[in-house]
């Protein structure tokens, strides 16, 4: 099952598909040691097909060579043999190679498609969000996990010192007290001579004071 050299260069005629263009096995992982690649053949027509790799003694592949009928799909498993944890046997990256073959010409190659096989030390640590972030050497992970946070989370986080919920606190009296005033009325004749005309309020200006005034609330209801 290894690979001719002479074939390395050559051209493909006919685009074929595979399930998948690279397979990561990690060392740390055997579930990952024995994996499936389906070969598709798109066409009208039936076509052989033959696996063969680089490294041959590090992989095993379950009927290397067979056919397949038109627009159908044959599942083959690639097997890692080499699972030693030795230096030459890690971060090392191999090549699969299935050559297609006129059924009727056998010698004939019509197509072939290259899968890249990387052998990992070990698996990388899935992230949990719903989890306190972990300062390990996921920490850059973590921070572009994190750039996107809920404005009411921040505000939450900063209510536990005094200081800032005295702030937010007057802050939240100002957008009451915005709230109770008078709006502007479109005839500026219409306003109330018994109340100053800077005391007089927008629109937009009670829109931003709510919105502001709900976000306090809601925090305050958190804290």
């Amino acid at each position: 099952m290894s690979l001719p050299t002479h074939l390395t260069g050559s051209a493909s005629q006919l685009p074929f598909f595979c399930s998948s263009n690279s397979l990561l096995f990690y060392l740390d992982d055997p579930s990952t040691f024995s994996q499936v690649l389906t070969l598709y053949n798109p066409y009208d027509f039936v076509v052989r097909y033959k696996v063969l790799c680089t490294a041959p003694k590090k992989y095993s592949v379950t009927e290397p060579q067979g056919e397949i009928r038109a627009q159908h799909s044959v599942d083959t498993i690639v097997r890692l043999l080499d699972t030693s944890s030795s230096s030459t046997n890690q971060n090392v990256v191999h090549k699969i190679r299935v050559q297609y073959f006129d059924r009727r010409k056998s010698q004939e190659l019509i197509g072939k498609r290259d899968i890249t096989c990387s052998i990992l030390s070990y698996k990388p640590l899935e992230q949990n969000f719903d989890e306190e972030p972990n300062i390990t050497g996921t920490t850059r992970r973590t921070r572009t996990n994190t750039t996107t946070t809920n404005p009411t989370t921040v505000l939450q986080q900063e209510t536990r010192d005094p200081l800032v919920v005295f702030i937010l606190s007057i802050l939240g009296a100002l957008c009451a007290f915005v709230l109770v005033l008078p709006t502007v009325p479109d005839n500026e004749n219409s306003l109330s001579p018994r109340i100053p005309s800077y005391l007089h309020m927008t629109t937009n200006s009670k829109v931003i004071a709510s919105y502001i005034l709900g976000l306090l609330t809601v925090v305050f209801i958190r804290r």
